[in-house]
C-alpha cells in the first residue's frame, strides 16, 4: 500500500491533492494490513494532530492581549522570546510593553519602517472588530501542542467580524515552530472591505527597529486584495532576514474534532469515526477530514487491491545484427499457473501471450529482434505484476580494413576505396566525408567476400566512413588519403601597366599551365591576398589576368581540380602619376584682396578640380579669381581623374590692416590748458589729419592742443595709407570753465546763538563740491547755502572754497561779529493768596546795567514788577539789540486737592487719605469726617497737619470698598470751602 499526506480546506479541491507535495500530517491515516491476491479488505485508522484552543483574553476592539507564554523558546530576528502578545487585528507582537495596549489598525504605508508594527508578525494585519455588534462575533484563541524539541504555538482568528463591513468574516491562523523558528500563515478567508482603510491588509514580518521587513508577494501596502481562496505562506530565517515561499493551506484542526471519511475518486461521503474498513477493487485514495475553525484538514491513504507478482528476467541477444533469434525469460510466477504476458516493443503494444508457467515458475519469449521491450507484466488471476523492461541489442558489425587507390593524373577523379569485413551479398548504405564535407549516401551491395568498392573518387581525404543496413551500422573508420602525381610549375610571362593613375586596366599573363583547363588563380597584391580568379587556360597554355590596378603582384598559384600548380615569378604594375599644383597673384584692396589662382596640376588624362578657399567658399573652375576679407587663409586644391586624387595646400596672409586709435591726456581740462594726444594707430605708410572739434586742425602724429573755450569737444584723427584706405577714431574732451566766486551772508552782526545763512555764488560746470569754514572750529562740506549759529561772542572770518575737477579752487571770505547774549532771572515759581500782601518780581542780574531795557507781560518797563494775583508773568531784557526772557508761575495758595482713591497696604505709597497739598498751606481751620456705606462714622479729625485716615477703625483694617467723606476748610484770606464725595479704599 502507499500513503500520502496532504491538506485542503474544502472538498471540491480533493481532486488536486497530487498537485503539491505534503506539508505535514495534521490528520494521519494508517492501514492495518496490505492487500494481496487473497486478502481483499484493510482497516484505515485516522489520528488527529490538533490543538485545544485557549481564549486570547482580548475584551475590546483594537487592543493587544495580556502577555502570553509561548511554551518554548522562539528566536525572532536573532532574539530569543518565551512570551508574546496577540493583537486583535491579526498580529503577534514580541514587544512585552504592548500587553494590554492599543493595537493600531490604520494601514497608510508599507510594512518596512512602519512604526505601528515594529517586532510584529502580520497574518494578515487588517482591521478586525469581533465586538462590532455588541457581542463577540468570532473568536481569537491560541494553543501550544506537540513534543519538544518540535512543538508549535498557533494563534487563530476564527470567523471574526471585520470593522465597518461587519457582515464579512476573517479566518486566519499563525503558527510558529520550536527549533526551526519557522513562521507559517494559513489564511482561509479575508474579504475586501473596500470602504474601510481602502481594503488594505499586510502579510509579513518586521524586526524591532523597522530596518528589515519581508512580505508575502502582493500582500503589502498599497496592494488591494481580491477575495482570495485559502492560501499559505512560510517565512524561514535566512541570515538577518527571512525567505518567504507559498505553501499549501494547512491549518491545525481541533483535537476534539470528529473524523469524516471520503472516497476521493468518487467524492462519496463514507461516514465518521477513527477507523474505516475498505475493500477496493481498483486503486483508490481515501480522505479523512478533521474540522478546525470553520475549515477542514485532511489526511489521505491510497489502497491498491490484490497482491503483487515480482518478475525477474534474463535474456539472450540476436546472434547476428538484424536477426530475430533473441529471447527473454521471465521468472517469479506460480509454477504451472496460467499466465497472460503483455509487453510493448519499441513503444508499440504487442498481442498478449497466454502461456503456462514452467515447473520452475518461468516463461520464455522467443523469436525476438533487437529492440526495447517495456511494460512487461504477467496477470495471474486478479494479480498483475509490476512492469519491468528489457532491451535486446544486435552484435556489432565492422569495416575491418580499407584499401585506397590514387588517381592516375592530378585533377582526374578515378581513385577508389575498397571496404573489407562486411556481410557477403547484402546491400549497404555507405556514408562518408570528403575533405571534411559530408557526401551523398551510396547504396551498394557487397560481393561474396563481403567487400564494397567505392569508385570515381577525387584526390583528397576520406573520413567518417560507415556502412549500414536496417538498424545495423558499423563504427566509423578513416581518414584515408587518395593522392595524385606532382604537377609541373607555371611562370609569370608578361604584364602591362594601367593607363592612368587609379585606373585598373593593367594585365598579367601566366604561361606553362595545362591548356583548356578550368583554373582557380590565387595571388597577393602588395602583400595582401586577393580574391581568387576563376578562369580557363588557353590552347597555348596561357592564363590572361585583366583589370589590374597598380601594385606589386606576388605569390601566384593555380588550382586545377584538387591540384595546386606552383607559378614562379612576380610583376609590378606602375600607373602614371597625378599631381596637384597652383600659383597665386594677390591684388590688395581696402575691403578685400583679390587673388588670382593659376592651376598647374598634371596627369595622363583629363583632370577635375575642387578649390577650397579657406573662408567657407569653394569653386570647380580651373583658374579661379577669389576676393578675401583681410586675414590668414589656408587654400586647398583637390585634383582628380575620378580614379586618383591629389591635393595641395598653401597659406595666404592677407593682413594689411589700417586702424585709427589714440589716447588723450587729460580728458577733462580747464580752459586754456593743453591736451596731449598720443597716437596708437596701426598701418603702413600712414598720414594723419586731426580735427579737435573747435575748428582747430593738425597733421602731426602726436600733437598737443590748447582749448580756450569751455565745452565738450569731439577730437578726431583720420588716418590714410597708400592704397588708399582710411580709418577714423575720436575721443570727447571736456573743457571746464574758470569760475568766479562771491560769498553772500544774511547778517554780519548777530547775537550769540542766533542762526545766520551763508550762500556761495560760483559756476556749476566741473564743480565737485564745496568747503565751508566758520572760523569757530566748525566746518561743513558739500552744502550750499548753509545755516550756522555762533555760541561765543567775538569776530569770526567765514571762508567758502568751491572745488573743481580741472580748474583751480578759489576761496571767498566774510567777517561776522557775534554779540554776547544777555541773561535774565525772575526767581523761582511761587504762590499767593488773593487779598494777602503783594509780591515783587525783579531782574536782579541786569538791574544796574544802564544799557538794559525791559518789557513785562503786565506792561511794566522797569527792572521790577508788583504782582497781586496768581498767573504766569514774564519779562524780556534787551542789551545791545540782543534779548533774553524768563517766566515765573504764581499759583493760588488757597484751595483743597482731594484724591478719590488710596491704598493703605504699608508700601509707603498712598497709604493715607490726605486731602491737602502744597497749594493748601494757607489753611487756618479744617474738619474731616469719614463714613462707611451704612452711614457709620469711622474717622474724624480737625488737625491742620495730621497724616489723614489710615483705612482703619479702632485699629482694625476696613474692607476694600467705597467710603464717604465730608470736609470743611477756612483759608487765611478768609475764603471757606465745603467738600462731600466718595473715596475708594483698595487693598
Amino acid at each position: 500500500m502507499k500513503r500520502t499526506g496532504f491538506t485542503r480546506s474544502i472538498l471540491f479541491l480533493i481532486a488536486l491533492i497530487f498537485a503539491a507535495p505534503a506539508l505535514r500530517a495534521q490528520v494521519t491515516v494508517t492501514s492495518s494490513d496490505s492487500l494481496s491476491c487473497s486478502v481483499l479488505c484493510t482497516t484505515l485508522t485516522a489520528t488527529v494532530n490538533g490543538d485545544s484552543p485557549i481564549d486570547a483574553g482580548i475584551t475590546s476592539d483594537d487592543i493587544y492581549s495580556p502577555l502570553i507564554p509561548i511554551g518554548f523558546i522562539f528566536n525572532y530576528y536573532g532574539i530569543n522570546y518565551n512570551s508574546l502578545v496577540i493583537g486583535a487585528n491579526g498580529t503577534l507582537s514580541f514587544d512585552a510593553t504592548d500587553a494590554g495596549a492599543g493595537d493600531p489598525w490604520p494601514i497608510t504605508a508599507p510594512l518596512l519602517g512602519n512604526a505601528s508594527k515594529f517586532n510584529n508578525i502580520c497574518g494578515p494585519w487588517v482591521d478586525i472588530d469581533i465586538f462590532s455588534t455588541g457581542s463577540a462575533v468570532g473568536t481569537e484563541t491560541y494553543s501550544t501542542s506537540g513534543v519538544a524539541p518540535f512543538r508549535r504555538f498557533a494563534v487563530s482568528w476564527c470567523g471574526c467580524s471585520m470593522f465597518s463591513c461587519t457582515a464579512q468574516r476573517t479566518t486566519t491562523q499563525i503558527i510558529i515552530f520550536e527549533t526551526t523558528n519557522v513562521i507559517e500563515v494559513h489564511l482561509s478567508t479575508k474579504p475586501v472591505c473596500a470602504g474601510w482603510n481602502g481594503g488594505r491588509a499586510i502579510i509579513g514580518v518586521q524586526n524591532a527597529t523597522g530596518t528589515d521587513a519581508v512580505c508575502a508577494p502582493g500582500r503589502d501596502f498599497p496592494a488591494v486584495w481580491t477575495n482570495p481562496p485559502s492560501e499559505g505562506w512560510r517565512f524561514v530565517p535566512s541570515g538577518t532576514t527571512y525567505a518567504v515561499t507559498s505553501i499549501p493551506y494547512a491549518p491545525i484542526p481541533y483535537a476534539s474534532s470528529l473524523i469524516y471519511w471520503y472516497n476521493t475518486t468518487t467524492g462519496a461521503y463514507l461516514g465518521t469515526g477513527t477507523t474505516l474498513i475498505v475493500c477496493p477493487t481498483t486503486t483508490t485514495t481515501y480522505a479523512a477530514g478533521a474540522l478546525g475553525c470553520a475549515d477542514t484538514s485532511f489526511g489521505y491513504y491510497t489502497v491498491t487491491p490484490g497482491g503483487s507478482i515480482t518478475l525477474t528476467s534474463t535474456f539472450t541477444n540476436p546472434t547476428r545484427c538484424g536477426g530475430c533469434d533473441g529471447t527473454i525469460t521471465l521468472s517469479g510466477m506460480t509454477p504451472g499457473a496460467g499466465q497472460v504476458i503483455n509487453y510493448s516493443m519499441g513503444g508499440v503494444p504487442q498481442p498478449p501471450v497466454s502461456v503456462t508457467a514452467s515447473a520452475a515458475g518461468t516463461v520464455t519469449l522467443t523469436g525476438l529482434c533487437a529492440n526495447s521491450y517495456t511494460g512487461i507484466t504477467t496477470t495471474q488471476g486478479t494479480c498483475t505484476s509490476i512492469p519491468i523492461s528489457v532491451t535486446l541489442t544486435d552484435p556489432a558489425i565492422n569495416i575491418s580494413s580499407v584499401t585506397p587507390a590514387d588517381v592516375s593524373f592530378c585533377g582526374l577523379c578515378d581513385g577508389s576505396l575498397v571496404l573489407h569485413g562486411l556481410y557477403p551479398s547484402r546491400t549497404y548504405t555507405v556514408n562518408y566525408t570528403f575533405n571534411g564535407v559530408p557526401q551523398p549516401p551510396v547504396s551498394t551491395a557487397t560481393n561474396g567476400a563481403g567487400n564494397i568498392t567505392l569508385t570515381g573518387l577525387c584526390e583528397g581525404t576520406y573520413a567518417s566512413i560507415v556502412a549500414s543496413f536496417g538498424t545495423c551500422i558499423t563504427p566509423p573508420v578513416g581518414p584515408y588519403n587518395i593522392g595524385s602525381p606532382t604537377p609541373p610549375p607555371g611562370r609569370v610571362f608578361a604584364s602591362t601597366n594601367p593607363t592612368e593613375c587609379g585606373r585598373c586596366d593593367g594585365t598579367i599573363t601566366l604561361k606553362g599551365l595545362p591548356p583548356f583547363s578550368a583554373d582557380t588563380v590565387r595571388y597577393s597584391r602588395n602583400g595582401i591576398p586577393q580574391t581568387a580568379v576563376i578562369t580557363s587556360a588557353l590552347g597555348d597554355s596561357t592564363i590572361f589576368l585583366p583589370g589590374l590596378c597598380n601594385g606589386s603582384f606576388t605569390g601566384f598559384s593555380v588550382k586545377i581540380g584538387n591540384c595546386i600548380y606552383p607559378v614562379t615569378g612576380s610583376a609590378t604594375l606602375v600607373a602614371p602619376p597625378l599631381t596637384a599644383w597652383f600659383d597665386t597673384a594677390i591684388n590688395p584692396g581696402c575691403t578685400g584682396d583679390s587673388v588670382m589662382f593659376t592651376n598647374m596640376s598634371s596627369s595622363a588624362g583629363p583632370l577635375y578640380y575642387i578649390w577650397n578657399f579657406g573662408d567657407g567658399k569653394s569653386d570647380t573652375v580651373t583658374n579661379p579669381l577669389h576676393v578675401y576679407p583681410q586675414g590668414t587663409y589656408t587654400v586647398t586644391l583637390f585634383a582628380t581623374n575620378h580614379f586618383c586624387i591629389d591635393s595641395l595646400k598653401t597659406t595666404l596672409v592677407l593682413e594689411h590692416p589700417i586702424n585709427a586709435a589714440f589716447a588723450a591726456s587729460p580728458l577733462i581740462v580747464c580752459q586754456g590748458s593743453p591736451v596731449t594726444f598720443s597716437n596708437s594707430s596701426t598701418g603702413a605708410n600712414i598720414t594723419y589729419q586731426w580735427h579737435f572739434g573747435d575748428g582747430g586742425k593738425d597733421t602731426a602724429k602726436d600733437p598737443a592742443y590748447i582749448f580756450y573755450n569751455s565745452g565738450s569737444y569731439n577730437a578726431q584723427v583720420v588716418i590714410t595709407d597708400n592704397i588708399p584706405c582710411s580709418d577714423t577714431a575720436s575721443i570727447y574732451i571736456i573743457v571746464d570753465t574758470i569760475s568766479g566766486l562771491q560769498q553772500l551772508v544774511s547778517d554780519t552782526a548777530l547775537c550769540q546763538g542766533t542762526y545766520v545763512t551763508f550762500n556761495g555764488l560760483y559756476a556749476d560746470m566741473g564743480n565737485t563740491g564745496v568747503s565751508w569754514n566758520f572760523g569757530d572750529g566748525d566746518s561743513i562740506l558739500n552744502k550750499n547755502p548753509v545755516t550756522h549759529s555762533f555760541n561765543t561772542e567775538g569776530v569770526y572770518t567765514v571762508s567758502v572754497t568751491p572745488h573743481f575737477r580741472a580748474c583751480r579752487d578759489t576761496t571767498a571770505f566774510r567777517t561776522i561779529t557775534v554779540i554776547r547774549q544777555p541773561q535774565i532771572s525772575l526767581g523761582p515759581d511761587t504762590a499767593i493768596c488773593i487779598g494777602s500782601e503783594a509780591l515783587t518780581l525783579r531782574d536782579e542780574l541786569n538791574a544796574s546795567n544802564p544799557a538794559a531795557t525791559w518789557v513785562w507781560s503786565n506792561g511794566s518797563r522797569i527792572s521790577a514788577s508788583t504782582i497781586t494775583a496768581p498767573g504766569a508773568y514774564y519779562a524780556i531784557v534787551t542789551i545791545n539789540s540782543c534779548s533774553a526772557s524768563d517766566t515765573v508761575i504764581v499759583a493760588s495758595d488757597c484751595y483743597m486737592n482731594i484724591p478719590n482713591v488710596f491704598s493703605p497696604n504699608g508700601d509707603g505709597v498712598n497709604d493715607y487719605f490726605y486731602p491737602r497739598s502744597l497749594l493748601s498751606r494757607g489753611l487756618t481751620a479744617f474738619n474731616m469726617n469719614i463714613y462707611n456705606r451704612w452711614g457709620q462714622l469711622i474717622f474724624e479729625t480737625t488737625s491742620l497737619n495730621g497724616a489723614g485716615w489710615d483705612g482703619k477703625l479702632n485699629g482694625v483694617p476696613q474692607p476694600q470698598g467705597v467710603f464717604v467723606y465730608v470736609i470743611d476748610a477756612t483759608f487765611r484770606d478768609g475764603q471757606k470751602e465745603h467738600h462731600q464725595g466718595n473715596v475708594t479704599l483698595i487693598r
